[in-house]
Parts: structure tokens; C-alpha cells; sequence
């Protein structure tokens, strides 16, 4: 899995959006995500955009 730390919030949300509709492959993350808010989503992609 590659790091979440410096991708776009775009891409982070993009991502999070096709694990909570089960186009994305997963084990958990599919779980995980179907549990944030769409504002929630933003704010973590927000997040990991910002960090090195």
C-alpha cells in the first residue's frame, strides 16, 4: 500500500469515496471508510495532503 502522507486530497478523497461504494479492492479499508462522513473524508484527506 502506498503512503497517504503528501498525495493530493483530491486523489485521498477519490479513493476513500470507491472504497465506501466497493469499487476499490479491500480487506478493511472498504469497512473503515463506509464510517466518515463526507466532510470527515475531506478533513483526513486535507490531513495526509499536508504531511511530508
Amino acid at each position: 500500500m502506498p503512503p497517504l502522507a503528501g498525495r493530493s486530497a483530491a486523489d485521498i478523497v477519490r479513493l476513500m469515496a470507491a472504497f465506501r461504494g466497493g469499487t476499490q479492492p479491500a480487506t478493511v479499508m472498504d469497512r473503515i471508510a463506509k464510517g466518515f462522513s463526507e466532510a470527515e473524508t475531506e478533513a483526513i484527506a486535507a490531513w495526509y495532503a499536508g504531511q511530508k
